[in-house]
């Protein structure tokens, strides 16, 4: 078999895989496991990160407390006993949400802030960060002293401050003056600059002027107890921001469906201030609630006290003229028939009276055409067409009955409706001094034992799920965003080549494990160095497969192995897959065809020179090949002298002899070509070889580069005949779908003496 025969069937296409690229994947869930399981670190150190993270947080955050206290809201019946109508009107037209907003209102909030002070907030100066933490066991007595001397600025605990009075005047936003202890009874006022601006003592009250006479302020302390040195910042906020912030942290709300009954919730670091604050709201509620009642009865009497004068006058004039009556007319009963009529009339004018006096009572609550109003209106319109009938049949009288009818039936009218007022009038003050109103109080605050916030073990759990989906979306990102190979299946889909080896990375190019073994080879022979090693079963597994795959190729193959740049590994796969077939007993020969930068010569531990490119070029008939210690049946050749022109030398017919001449002398060529992308040779020495091979490394090569390889060959008449991924490594092939598949490079099958 000649040269030229051998190389046609490198130029021979093979049958090709077409690439076949979905847009849409299906999800490998043993892919997806293998992925995660490479990444498995990545996904511990966050996990970790996030619970150091949640540990100092709960450890160092301010610890917050909930005080709650219960009301209860009885359906709301008017404490006017007065009238009946009017009271169904003012029973309860809110309900509980009326109450709710009723609690939170300024009115009530207004009074909490007056009675506890609320618009003056007095906070020692702490370290950051950690300050309030080491203050807060100070308090709680798990440091008796104070600690950290070398920050006397700092409050590290056990400080206090109390204020009676903190006036400021001349301005209406938030003002904050800071305050530093210069002894146990005396103190200063400086500036946020250190400057002083006023000098006062425990008990005294002092006036000063804000930086630029913005404001005047008036201060008196009750009582400090503070190292000296320390720093206070006292806060004066207006009393319409203190009520809104207040309001912020009031949570009113409804246990249940219809209960009535309304828990009042606050939330804070100070256990004793929320508590207080509760207390208030509840308190201020319930007596504003009282007050609410009661004022209805008091406006009612008020109303009655007005009317009764001048029923009293009508009265007594009406008494009067009825005795002047009878005086002059001799003292005339009634007949039947009149005091029929009298009765009718009475009852009608009473009835009368009491809608005037209800309409009057509605008509300073509501508008004219309220339903009510016009409820009393309709009612007065029927009562009056009543009186209408009774009068028309009262005319029918003689003139002396109808004159006394008139007399009596004003008397009688005018004395039932001052006694009704009589009465009611003491029953309105018996109602006003037993108001209770309807709400009470059934919990008084009441604060949690224990911290609500920061939960500790939420804490922890949320910090290991959010440590883990971070973790996982960290090598789910790298795997996204790495560029080079990983995946055999994707690298054959895109290439349309066959992946004919995985070659695992191995460490035994650097440091070789038996470190007194001698064969005379160099370190990245590494099938020499350790032949039972993964890596070397890797080749001897490629030395099977090529054995099938170039079946056809004859009794002496000759192999290009290339790759798309330097420092992938070409040389290595080139040097070891030699060697591996020649520990087979065949005659190997290894041609290093880089005449510009090739090194192969330091793997085999052989001379340089002379070499390929003496042959080439001096064309003697001189066997340059040289035998290495490594294998008796391998010979190499070496690069020999870097020539000018190694493309001009490998087109001449000198290349295509020698490559015919060895193949009659060896079993099995192996030829290491420079990079394909570099340089042009790969493909002119591809072109007289059986089969043609591409290297790429693992997470290095890119993809774009073994497409531009093929393409480059092809181009050449040169087909690739399968590809050989060197370096694969744990966590690359863990994020790839190979990644469930790389264990089985982690078996081993030593000899085992018994």
């Amino acid at each position: 078999m000649n040269g030229e025969d051998a190389g046609a069937k490198s130029r021979v296409e093979p049958p090709r895989v077409e690439p076949i690229r979905s847009a849409f994947e299906e999800i490998d869930l043993r892919d997806l496991f293998a992925t995660l399981a490479g990444g498995k670190w990545w996904i511990v150190v966050t996990i970790l990160v996030g619970v150091v993270i949640a540990s100092t947080y709960v450890s160092v955050a301010t610890p917050i407390y909930e005080a709650d206290a219960l009301v209860q809201v009885e359906d709301a019946r008017s404490a006017l006993g007065v009238y009946s109508e009017l009271s169904d009107v003012m029973s309860n037209e809110g309900g509980v949400g009326a109450e709710i907003e009723i609690i939170r209102s300024r009115s009530v909030l207004g009074d909490v802030v007056d009675e506890l002070s609320l618009t003056t907030h007095v906070e020692p100066k702490y370290f950051p960060i950690v300050g309030r933490y080491f203050a807060e066991k100070i308090n709680s007595g798990v440091t008796k002293a104070p600690i950290f001397d070398l920050f006397p600025s700092y409050s590290w605990g056990g400080d206090s401050l109390s204020i009676r009075r903190l006036q400021v005047e001349g301005v209406s936003d938030e003002f904050t003056i800071k305050l530093i202890v210069v002894s146990s009874q005396k103190y200063k006022i400086v500036t946020l600059k250190g400057e002083p601006i006023a000098f006062g003592g425990v008990g005294e009250t002092i006036q000063f002027s804000s930086p630029g006479k913005r404001a005047s302020i008036l201060l008196n302390i009750r009582n400090m107890n503070a190292r000296p040195g320390v720093e206070f910042n006292i806060t004066f906020v207006p009393k319409p921001r203190a009520v809104l912030r207040l309001k912020e942290r009031v949570n009113v709300a409804e246990l249940g469906s219809s209960t009535g009954v309304l828990r009042v919730r606050v939330e804070g670091a100070d256990p004793k201030g929320i508590k207080s604050i509760v207390n208030s709201v509840a308190n201020s509620y319930l007596r504003q609630n009282v007050e609410r009642r009661s004022e209805q009865a008091q406006r009612s009497l008020e109303f009655l006290n007005d009317q009764l004068p001048q029923v009293q006058s009508d009265l007594e004039q009406a008494e009067t003229q009825l005795a002047r009556f009878r005086e002059r007319n001799k003292t005339i009963d009634l007949s039947l028939e009149t005091e029929s009529i009298l009765r009718k009339s009475v009852s009608l004018d009473q009835k009368l009276s009491e809608l005037e006096l209800r309409r009057a009572e509605l008509s300073r609550s509501y508008t004219p055409n309220h339903p009510v109003l016009k409820t009393l209106d309709d009612q007065k319109s029927q009562l009056l067409d009543e009186k209408q009938s009774i009068e028309g049949a009262a005319r029918s009288l003689p003139d002396v009955q109808q004159d006394l009818l008139r007399y009596v039936r004003r008397v009688e009218v005018t004395t039932q409706l001052y006694t009704f007022l009589l009465n009611k009038t003491q029953e309105l003050r018996v109602v006003k001094a037993g108001t209770v109103g309807n709400v009470r109080i059934l919990d008084t605050a009441a604060v949690t034992p224990f911290p609500i916030k920061p939960r500790r073990t939420l804490a922890l759990i949320m910090s290991c799920i959010v440590g883990a989906i971070v973790g996982v979306l960290i090598v789910l990102m790298r795997r996204a965003l790495r560029a080079g190979i990983s995946d055999p299946d994707l690298v054959e889909q895109v290439i349309g080549a066959p992946v004919y080896a995985v070659l695992p990375y191995s460490d035994e190019v650097v440091k070789p494990r038996d470190k007194k073994a001698n064969i005379g080879v160099g370190r990245a022979l590494v099938s020499a160095h350790q032949p039972t090693a993964v890596i070397s079963e890797a080749f001897r597994s490629l030395r099977t497969s090529l054995h099938f795959a170039l079946a056809e190729a004859g009794s002496c193959p000759v192999v290009a192995i290339s790759g798309p740049a330097p420092n992938v590994g070409k040389t290595f796969v080139a040097a070891n897959l030699a060697y591996t077939l020649s520990s087979s007993g065949r005659r190997v020969l290894f041609v290093d065809a880089d005449m510009r930068r090739g090194d192969a010569d330091k793997a085999f531990n052989i001379p340089r020179q002379p070499g390929l490119s003496n042959l080439l070029i001096d064309q003697s008939g001189s066997d340059v090949a040289k035998s290495t210690k490594a294998s008796g049946t391998l010979k190499v050749i070496g690069r020999g002298k870097s020539p000018p022109n190694p493309s001009e030398l490998l087109l001449g017919e000198r290349f295509k002899d020698l490559v015919s001449c060895w193949r009659d002398q060896y079993d099995f060529i192996v030829i290491d070509t420079p990079p394909i992308l570099a340089v042009t040779d790969a493909s002119q020495i591809a072109r007289l070889c059986d089969a043609l091979f591409l290297v790429g490394r693992a997470g290095r090569t890119h993809m774009h580069e073994l497409v531009e390889c093929r393409k480059r060959f092809e181009r050449g008449g040169v087909f690739v005949k399968g590809l050989l991924i060197n370096g694969m490594t744990a966590s690359l092939a863990h994020g790839s779908k190979y990644g469930y598949g790389y264990g089985y490079y982690d078996y081993k099958y030593a000899s085992k003496n018994d």
